[in-house]
């Protein structure tokens, strides 16, 4: 595995420049890789980058469905849990199995201290 990752399109690009470079110079030789390879293998990439593209197209409508069905199944958890508190009291045990906080469960909700009055000098 290449430890680069290179953009296709512009890998493309360029090979597509030296395409053009060698069909001008058909003397050119690049061992043993001859233009027919190169044109081969430019071909190719350019088929894995369309399949790639539609696997991604694919993908994000997969995820979306997902977070649509997960969106879809809270709501319906939330719902299931609301009904559960006003059937069976804040703080039954059914409330909390649902995942609820039970009422006597709960911290008591701390008081801020009132400021202490200023003093005026009345004399």
């Amino acid at each position: 595995m290449p430890k680069h990752k290179y953009r296709s399109v512009r890998v493309i690009d360029d090979a597509n420049r030296i395409v053009n470079i060698w069909q001008d110079n058909l003397d050119f030789k690049l061992g043993t890789v001859t233009l027919p390879d190169l044109q081969a293998t430019i071909d190719r990439l350019a088929q894995y980058d369309e399949h790639v593209r539609s696997l991604k197209s694919e993908l994000v409508g997969a995820l979306n469905r997902r977070d649509d069905t997960a969106y879809d199944l809270n709501q319906l958890v939330v719902r299931a849990r609301s009904g559960i508190r006003g059937y069976f009291g804040p703080d039954s045990s059914q409330y909390e199995q649902a995942g609820g906080t039970r009422t006597s469960e709960r911290k008591p909700r701390k008081r801020k201290a009132k400021p202490a009055a200023k003093e005026t000098a009345s004399q």
